[in-house]
């Protein structure tokens, strides 16, 4: 049993209060007595208000199990089961229009949205969107919202209904017509958005830049990098359902560390993957068929996955540059060229090994190594530099060349890490945007 803290009238787990004072509360600023003061006044106020909800959803409870015991079955008179939810004061009657002015409230529940995650799992649609919940999509959000109205044949309903799609579509282009209204044209009228640093840079030569713009140096394309990667998929006697869980649940960082004893330089981690069947039998063995292929993914139910992503040598041969071939606008394509370094080589036969042991240990019947996917992190070509013969731009991604040119994606990173780069980008974008907003106070933008 755990030991207990008598604390302003509150009795606290011994190691919860050890937390709150050695981990939480220093350098906050906060004294502790004046916090274990303050939230036990919170909880002696709010406690009896509480055991109150309480018990008035034990008495809700109830009276609902009472009713329904009596009338079994379907409910057949709704109008009569609605007067009952009235009457034990379960429904209530429609308020007045009411504003909250409540304060003290961070920005993010106060005024900014979030995603909504908690989602009932038997919607599938809802269920989809709760695990890319980082990603928002305008057309799915007017979609299942009365934004959109329902006459004409165009309810919701379970199924897809192309009616509804089209008023969607409709709704969603006129409002970035408005929003973001393009120099020429209407949004209604495009068929695909594309925006693509390296390459808008490489195509970007005029008589003032004739390399490209911020090209001066000539590096914008060279030091490509994409991680090194790999995957190991484990076989397992009883089902594992990786699938269940979200794309990647967990990692394994023991990898990641500098140690030239292994035979490479830099690091990598193991992440747990969990793919759909389509993405897992177009990847697993490209271009293999045969019975053994088909034995594991009959197998599906019973494999566990893991990703390997390590740090790979930014090296300049690797490089995008522009091909003969032009697009349907007469812009010339990107060409990517890259070629594995021998420590990339190196650090994919240690992670197979690694992963496969990790599987063996808990007791999979049969390993199986993956190749590297076609393309994962599209990183560095445009890549910070103190000196401007070095790179592209600066520690700001501010371009060496154009001062009002700044570059905010992976592609400034001068090495890759052994990690998914996107908090990192997030990091390097907010200071980023930290200098501008102090250089345009200072004028110095």
């Amino acid at each position: 049993m755990s030991d207990f803290v008598n604390c302003h009238g509150l009795k606290v787990a011994s190691v919860l209060h050890h937390f709150i004072e050695h981990d939480v509360l220093p350098g906050t600023g906060l004294d502790t007595q004046a916090f274990w003061s303050g939230f036990a006044g919170l909880v002696h106020e709010l406690a009896p208000i509480n055991r109150a909800l309480l018990a008035e959803r034990d008495r809700l409870q109830g009276e609902l199990d009472t009713w329904h015991r009596a009338h079994p079955g379907p409910i057949t008179d709704m109008a009569a089961y609605r007067s009952f939810l009235s009457g034990i004061g379960y429904l209530q009657a429609q308020p007045e229009q009411v504003k909250v002015n409540t304060a003290n409230v961070d920005s993010e529940i106060s005024t900014q949205a979030g995603p909504q995650l908690v989602v009932p799992a038997a919607n599938a649609r809802y269920a989809l969107n709760a695990a890319n919940a980082r990603w928002g999509s305008l057309y799915d959000a007017l979609y299942g919202t009365d934004v959109i109205a329902s006459d004409g044949g165009a309810e919701a309903g379970r199924a897809y209904n192309p009616l509804r799609g089209a008023k969607v579509i409709a709704f969603a282009r006129a409002f970035l017509d408005r929003a973001f209204p393009l120099q020429k044209g209407s949004h209604a009228d495009a068929t695909r958005y594309q925006i693509e640093g390296r390459t808008l840079l490489l195509n970007s030569s005029s008589a003032m830049f004739p390399h490209g713009l911020g090209n001066g140096s000539g590096m914008v394309g060279k030091h490509y990098m994409r991680h090194t990667t790999g995957s190991v998929f484990a076989e397992f006697n009883d089902p594992v359902h990786f699938y269940r869980g979200t794309i990647m649940a967990g990692l394994i960082s023991d990898e990641s560390r500098f140690n030239p004893d292994r035979g490479f330089v830099g690091g990598y981690e193991m992440e747990t993957i969990s793919l759909g069947p389509s993405f897992m039998a177009a990847f697993f063995n490209p271009g293999a068929w045969g019975r053994d292929f088909t034995r594991v993914m009959d197998n599906y139910t019973h494999l566990a996955g893991m990703w390997l992503v390590g740090e790979d040598m930014p090296r300049e041969t690797n490089r995008i540059t522009l091909s003969d071939t032009k697009d349907h606008l007469g812009i010339p394509v990107a060409n990517v060229h890259y070629d594995d370094h021998p420590n990339d080589l190196a650090m994919r036969e240690h992670a197979f090994k690694q992963g496969s042991a990790v599987y063996e240990a808990v007791g999979a019947l049969k390993t199986h190594r993956v190749p590297p996917y076609p393309s994962t992190h599209n990183l560095g070509t445009c890549r910070m530099s103190l000196k401007e013969a070095d790179g592209v731009c600066n520690k700001h991604g501010q371009s060496h060349e154009v001062p009002n040119l700044f570059i905010s994606d992976g592609s400034q990173f001068t090495t890759s890490a052994a990690e998914n780069p996107t908090l990192t980008i997030v990091s390097l974008a907010i200071r980023q945007a930290d200098y501008i907003a102090e250089a345009l106070k200072t004028k110095a933008a």
